[in-house]
């Protein structure tokens, strides 16, 4: 009797576990984004990407609707690392090595806060899906107490400043469409353990034309931390499931370098969308991390 008992137990325990297994999954359902609710701004096209969206954690929000005064604005961020190339991809870049040599290197797509080690080459694309501005990125370097470097205002330059202009379907690669961050962590007493990379939209111009230089330049930190403090907003983060490894496709690595072309629904969407509840008149500010592994 004991041991039918037991058995009838066991059973149930088995059932309700898996019930309960189900319930997660439907929950985790639930909380997945279409991909077509987040770049519904771009141009239409015959077709939409099937992709979906999680939330990055469990405390990441997916209100329907915003706080009173506020409105949601959508970031897309997508971070590629450069691998040597394969036979199989599409998308190639010739970049000499220390040797002087001409290799094939591939972007992929990876998530914020991969650790990246010394030497690794990566790039930024950045799309502002629901709000159409004047982008600008900040860049300072993250210490392991907690205290970050100067600011450098990396985009726009004296280069790049016609291309600044941003909305839904115009992708904007960070240094450039060509151009690539090669890891390298300072030899400071400070132990050097990433970059800060603020990313703002703004409907006027933040930075006059006349003091943009033909490299990055140094801005006040005051004044870019009372930009933080005014215009600074919680992020709830969306990854793009099933999106890490995947290399950069023929028409991300054209629109980036060709100011006439503009991405579809019908094109990969960004890895991450950052969503967050801003006053309307206020511009949009993001802050990403690029973290180094020591």
């Amino acid at each position: 009797m004991l041991t039918n008992r037991v058995l009838v137990l066991l059973a149930l325990f088995t059932c309700l576990a898996g019930a309960s297994a189900v319930v997660a999954q439907d929950e985790d359902a639930s909380k997945a984004i279409k991909a077509e609710e987040f770049i519904k701004e771009r141009p239409a096209s015959a077709k939409r990407t099937p992709a979906r969206y999680k939330p990055a954690s469990k405390s990441t929000g997916n209100a329907a609707t915003p706080p009173p005064g506020t409105t949601f604005a959508q970031m897309g961020v997508t971070f590629w690392r450069l691998r040597k190339s394969t036979v199989a991809d599409k998308t190639k870049e010739l970049i000499e090595d220390e040797e002087g040599t001409a290799v094939e290197w591939t972007p992929e797509r990876i998530e914020e806060g991969t650790p990246l080690y010394p030497g690794q080459k990566v790039r930024l694309g950045i799309e502002s899906l629901s709000r159409p501005g004047y982008l600008y990125v900040i860049d300072r370097a993250q210490y392991a107490d907690g205290t970050l470097g100067e600011p450098l205002l990396i985009f726009p330059t004296l280069k790049t400043n016609d291309l600044n202009r941003v909305k839904a379907g115009r992708l904007i690669y960070i240094p450039s469409a060509t151009g690539k961050f090669t890891i390298t962590p300072s030899d400071s007493t400070k132990n050097h353990v990433g970059e800060l990379v603020t990313i703002i939209v703004a409907a006027q111009p933040l930075v006059p034309s006349d003091q943009l230089a033909s490299r990055a330049i140094r801005l006040r930190r005051q004044q870019v931390e009372s930009w933080e403090k005014q215009w600074g907003a919680t992020a709830a983060r969306f990854d793009m499931d099933g999106g890490v490894g995947q290399a950069m496709t023929e028409k991300e690595q054209a629109v980036g370098s060709d100011k006439s072309q503009e991405l579809t629904q019908d094109d990969p969407p960004p890895q991450t969308v950052y969503r967050l509840a801003t006053k309307p008149e206020n511009p949009i500010l993001l802050n990403v991390q690029l973290k180094f592994h020591r």
